[in-house]
This record gives structure tokens, sequence and C-alpha cells, in this order.
């Protein structure tokens, strides 16, 4: 399709962009102080494609829009400005929540908990930077300890502010670069792949008509609304009065609890729950990926069964960390992630060509974003200082490289494959580059100081990917253009919105420590040395054998699929139910899955429609719910009920 400058022809004005108005850009600022507060107290809501704190922070801005417009209508957010405020919010909340979370968990362990562990005082306290890390004791026994006042922290940031402002420039340059990459292909995904962004569906009828669009007139999405959040307040009740009855919408049972005896115990985490807000997402998924992500988790809960048979136990995970066990669940992973992208390239191949020749010329781009040239010099400027950052490992040049590169290579997967399909969740359990790099890399040559650093300053990049920053950047860009929002200026507003989420998410983590005593982390800097240290072998043949099965079985399935289009089995599906994540939820998605294929079936579009509705009351009922109950805990200090599968634990919030 030719541009207006490819044929002469100037932009109608209707078609010009539109420009950011000041005052959402400041309410969305704000909003990212509560929002990143939610976040790092309650991180249990970070773990989802919609982050709880994200909706929730949606919901009260529509709430207010009504309000003020009754008030006085010319002061009215328009559907433009709560796109902006939300896709400033949302990258915010997203880079605030396990990213920060992780991270700023171990700036004080090893200093605090120096008798915790050997590898503490041996390994880490030699190695780990001074930028990112304490490394005396004293500074942070107050931190470690606790019990101090909500503003006690402020006369302690004198310790804390170097190493904020280093996580957050580390981070912000690591996201801004996937920013980067999505401006390079914005007009293939948002415009010519017509991929179909289900995870967005409910923010934008939220938003549309300046908050008072059809979804706020459908009596069936009321209709659901008052059931669901009638439940769930119930449940919530019952959580505190256990007295009181309750309406089970959650887990109901394990099925690994019916089989006490091997190979069957080996199946490992297997339950039967609901979930009702997953399960109304499920709905929004395509009818094929849900079954695929359905048949590939039977799959491999049978494969651990076999293989356990045979004598070969394994966790839940089938091969982490660094050593490749059978049935290698991670290194199959890998390969299919791989070969999502390669097939990603495939299919804009001739769009790249296209990029590529604007990145020489330099040519404008015509819809207000970033030139290509511009949006490639600042990939490769966040690369480089990342690419620096890793220098200190001291692991040889070459290897850094495609290091970041992979990790690119994974987000850009995820990215795409959340446009096009919309999963509930992704995680993908660790995961990271320094599984791919042990598996071709070797560990014979990895020394304590980049085992050290790469399970560390890293680890934000290597455990999970269930709140990745990349896919919240590009949904809030497709919002902004479906709106003709000047994608120049949402460019650097997210940019800015990003660095802002790193900064205010440590912020409050750090808040969070002097008030309820510093947690001592969950070992995996630990693991990962040790696995280094135990391990000294070099490149793993097995573990490249299956990542490149991996790679053949997602080919093969885009084969089958172009050739029959009625196969009903898709590689995301492979690749998502291979990993540990869908295992909270796979029972939801098989009832969303039934429930729409009967009604599509017997009533037609016009019953997915009402369908839609039904899914949109349960969601906004869910994230409402969760709202009231997750600022009670914030407020009384207590654990209360959640919608999600984490809990919120006992004692102090």
């Amino acid at each position: 399709m030719d541009t207006a400058a490819e044929t002469g022809k100037t932009v109608p004005s209707e078609q010009r962009p539109r420009s950011v108005r000041f005052r959402a850009v400041v309410w969305g600022f704000l909003l990212c102080f509560p929002v990143c507060y939610w976040n790092a107290w309650q991180p249990v809501g970070t773990i989802y494609s919609l982050l709880f704190s994200t909706m929730a922070a949606l919901i009260l801005v529509v709430a207010a829009n009504r309000v003020i417009h009754r008030i006085n209508p010319k002061q009215t957010f328009s559907t433009a400005d709560m796109i902006v405020i939300f896709g400033i919010v949302s990258v915010a909340s997203a880079i605030s929540g396990e990213w920060t979370f992780l991270n700023m968990q171990y700036v004080h362990v090893f200093a605090g908990y120096t008798a915790r562990d050997p590898l503490y005082p041996e390994v880490f306290l030699k190695n780990v930077p001074e930028w990112f890390y304490f490394t005396d004791p004293e500074q942070v026994r107050d931190y470690v300890a606790g019990g101090h006042g909500p503003w006690y922290f402020l006369t302690r940031l004198d310790l804390w502010l170097p190493r904020i402002l280093m996580w957050t420039l580390l981070y912000g340059l690591i996201t801004v670069a996937l920013l980067s990459v999505n401006s390079l292909m914005r007009d293939a995904w948002m415009r010519r792949e017509r991929l179909s962004y289900p995870i967005i569906q409910l923010p934008v009828a939220m938003m549309e008509k300046d908050g008072r669009g059809p979804i706020w007139q459908s009596r069936v999405m009321w209709g659901a609304f008052g059931v669901m959040f009638a439940i769930d307040m119930l449940n919530g009740f019952q959580y505190l009065y256990p007295n009181l009855p309750s309406i089970p919408v959650k887990e109901w049972m394990d099925i690994r609890d019916l089989f006490p005896e091997q190979p069957w115990q080996s199946i490992g985490y297997f339950p039967l729950s609901l979930f009702p807000f997953l399960a109304a997402l499920g709905l929004f998924m395509p009818s094929e990926l849900l079954f695929s992500v359905i048949f590939f988790f039977l799959l491999r809960k049978g494969l651990v069964v076999i293989i356990a048979a045979y004598g070969m136990e394994r966790g839940a995970f089938g091969g982490g960390y660094f050593i490749p066990e059978a049935p290698f669940f991670t290194e199959q992973t890998w390969g299919a992630i791989i070969g999502l992208f390669a097939t990603a390239v495939w299919v804009a191949r001739r769009y790249l060509r296209e990029v590529w020749r604007e990145i020489k010329s330099g040519a404008p781009s015509q819809d207000g974003g970033l030139p290509h040239r511009t949006s490639f010099i600042v990939f490769c400027v966040c690369s480089a200082g990342v690419l620096y950052f890793l220098s200190l490992t001291k692991l040889p040049f070459l290897v850094l490289i495609p290091y970041f590169l992979a990790f690119v290579v994974f987000s850009v997967v995820v990215t795409r494959m959340r446009a096009q399909l919309g999963p509930p969740t992704h995680e993908f359990a660790f995961m990271g580059p320094n599984q791919l790099l042990m598996n071709f890399y070797g560990m014979r040559n990895i020394t304590d100081r980049a085992s050290s650093i790469l399970g560390t300053v890293f680890l934000g990049i290597n455990r999970l990917s269930r709140a990745h920053p990349m896919p919240v950047q590009l949904e809030a860009m497709k919002m902004a253009d479906s709106r003709r929002i000047h994608q120049g200026w949402m460019f650097w507003l997210l940019a800015a919105a990003l660095f802002a989420g790193a900064f205010i998410g440590a912020f409050w983590m750090v808040q969070r420590g002097y008030v309820r005593g510093a947690a001592p982390g969950w070992g995996d800097p630990v693991f990962i040395v040790q696995g280094v240290r135990e391990n000294q072998f070099g490149p793993n043949l097995i573990g490249m054998s299956m990542v490149f099965v991996g790679f053949a079985v997602v080919t093969v399935l885009d084969v089958v699929r172009f050739r029959f289009p009625a196969f009903p089995l898709h590689p995301v599906g492979y690749a998502l139910s291979l990993n540990f994540g869908v295992d909270y939820y796979w029972f939801g998605l098989l009832i969303a899955l039934i429930v729409k294929v009967l009604v599509q079936r017997y009533y037609g579009l016009r019953g997915y429609r009402q369908l839609r509705n039904i899914a949109f009351g349960v969601l906004i009922a869910e994230y409402a719910a969760e709202m009231i109950w997750a600022t009670m805990a914030m407020v009384t200090h207590q654990s209360t009920y959640t919608i999600g599968f984490n809990e919120r634990g006992l004692g102090m919030q």
C-alpha cells in the first residue's frame, strides 16, 4: 500500500496525528505513584497480562470522568486523553511489577544475610557491583530488621538513591531498546498484519466514547458484573470471617492427590480450578489457541508420567536452570521461541526491507511516529548501554551480543504472541538468556564473577516474564493509533514512563522494606552460581539438539497450518504450555473453550457478542473487587482475599 509521501498526496486534516493534551500527561504520571505503590506492596497482582493495579487505575479514571461530565462537561477526559493516561500507567506498572520486585529484593541480601549461605561472603560480596548492591552489613541492618514508620525510608535515601538510579538506568535502557523495536515494527504489527490484540478489548471498551460507550449500557454486562462482584465480596468476607459461607470459584482440587503412588505423583501440580477473570480473558482468545494450550499442557503432563515410569523423576519444569534434563521442556521452549521469531520475520520480510531502506534514507514517518532511522539509533544506543553493563561479567564480547539479542528475540515473540492471540498469562519460568548461553557456550569458561552478575544484575530478564513491558508498550501504541494520537509523542511518553515506573517502583520497594522488614530472597543467585561451579563442561550437545527439536516442531506446525488452515494445533500453544505457567488455570481455559464453541455454533455472532459482554462484566467485577480487597490489605496491614492464584499471605501487608 502506497503512503501519502510515495504518491505525492498531502495527508487530509482528519487523518493527521492528534496532539497529546498536557493534562492527560500530568494525570498519567501522577497515577504512576499509587499504581507502583500497589505493585510494591501487593506484587501478587503483577503476574497477569492485565495487571490488577493498572485496571484499578482505569476503573477509577472512568468513574471519575462520569462524575466530571455531570459537574463540568468541558473538563471531561476524552477517549484520547484516557488512552494516554492508560498507556503511561500500564507501562510504568509493567516495569514496576516483577522486574523491579525481582531486582530490588536482592539489593540488601548479600550484605544483610552474610551468615545465610557461605557463597554470600565468598562469591557475591566480592563480585556484585557496588553500584547496584550493598556490601556493608551496617548500612542495611535497620532495613533488614524493619519495623520503622512509613516515612523513615526518606532519611536513608542518601544510601539508596545512587543504587535506585543505576537500576533505573539499566532497566530503562533495556526496555527503551524494546520500545524502539516496537516503533520500527509499528506499521506491520498495528496495521498490515491485522493482529487482533485480544488483551486490550476490555480497556478499549471501557474508554469508548469518553468512558460512556455501549459497554456501560449493556444489561447483560451489568448482570454478569452483579453476580461476579457479589461472589467476590462474599468470598472476601468469608476469608476474614471463616464462619460465613462462600462460593469457591478459584481452585477446587489437585488431581495429583488422587494418585499418591508413582509414577502418577510425578505429574506435579495439576489443579481443577476456574479463576473467572482468567477464563473470561480466555473467551477473547482464538479457539484453536485455546485448544492448543490445553492439548500441549496435557501432553506435557503425560510425558512427565511416562519418563517417571522409566525411573527418571523430574520436577514441574522438566529441566530448568542450566542442566538439560529429560524431557527437556525448557530447551524445547527456547526452540519454539526461535521458531516463532523466524516465522514473524518471514511474515514481515517485505516490510523489513522497507524499514531498512527508510533507515538508510532517513525518510520521515507518515503517522507522526519516530522516523525509522531515529528508532534504529535509539535501539543501538540503548543496546550499547546494556552491553556495557554486561561487559562487567568479563565474558567475551562476542558472547554478550548474542546474549542480549536472545532476550530481544524472546521479547519480540512474547509481544507478537500477545498482540495476535492474547494469552491471559505468559509465564516462561527460568528461561532467560542464561539458559541458552549455558547450552551453547557451556560453563567451562564462566567465572564466579560472570555467574554472580548474570544471576543478580540480570535476574529480571532471566527468571520470569509475566509482567513483560514490551507487549504492554505495543498495546499502548495500538490504542493510541486507533485514535490517531501522535505516535512520536507516545514514544517519548512511554519511554519516560518506563524510567518513571522503574524509579518509583524501586522507591516504594525501599519503603516497604523499612516498614515490613526485608525479605532474604528466594535463592536464585545461589542456584545459578552453584550450577556453574558444579557443571564445568563445554557446549551441551543434548541441550542444543533439543532446542532444534523445539524449532522443528514449530516449523512443522506452521507448515501444516499453512497447507491445512483448519488444523487445530497452533505453535504458540506448544510454546506456552511446555513451560510451567498455564498449570494454574488450564481447566478454566477448557471451560472457556467449550462455552465459546457452543455459543458460536448455536447462537452465532449475536450470541458471541452477548458472551463478550458477560466476559466484560466478569472482568470489571473481579478487578473492582480486587481493588477493594487490596486497598483494605494496604490500609489495615492484614491479609485479605484476592482473585488471583497467589495468596497475599498471612501477617502484615
